[in-house]
């Protein structure tokens, strides 16, 4: 999520690599996650820009729609 809203697609290629490498989830339709049910990104987007996370110290403007455009870059990305 960080490297897709940072715009650095290159280390996004190289973690989902590494995440097949080992097996880890890269989507989150892989979590059984659908990026197209809206309430249910809805409940995710709100979870992860509550004021304790650390998605927070990144240098971008967070708002919910950088977010669900960052989800849907790492949903559909191809290598």
């Amino acid at each position: 999520m960080q490297s897709a809203l940072l715009g650095q697609d290159d280390v996004l290629a190289q973690l989902i690599t590494a995440y097949r490498r080992f097996h880890l989830p890269a989507r989150l339709s892989e979590l059984d996650v659908d990026i197209h049910n809206t309430a249910e990104i809805d409940r995710v987007i709100a979870h992860t820009l509550r004021p304790v996370e650390s998605i927070h110290y990144l240098p971008v403007t967070l708002t919910p729609d950088t977010l669900r455009a960052a989800f849907e870059k790492v949903e559909f990305f191809r290598i």
